[in-house]
């Protein structure tokens, strides 16, 4: 039980850190549609999980509210 609290305070304490920095998130159901995407494309390079046309790191890129897909997929 006190596991579980302390691993809620924690994630509770990492949101409110992003939001104060200006970081929001998209919830995980729109995280794992806009992940599944890249996945599938031929830009998605599978080893390092980077999109060859932005460069950016896909299971982090896809997290963040304020990005988007460059070949506007999502």
């Amino acid at each position: 039980m006190l596991e579980k609290l302390k691993s809620k305070l924690a994630e509770k304490a990492r949101e409110v850190s992003d939001e104060t920095v200006g970081i929001v998130k998209v919830d995980e159901l729109i995280r794992e549609n806009r992940f599944d995407i890249c996945k599938t494309c031929d830009q998605f390079h599978q080893k390092s999980q980077l999109c060859k046309t932005c460069g950016c790191y896909i299971p982090a890129k896809t997290w963040l509210k304020s990005t988007s897909c460059p070949l506007k997929k999502w």
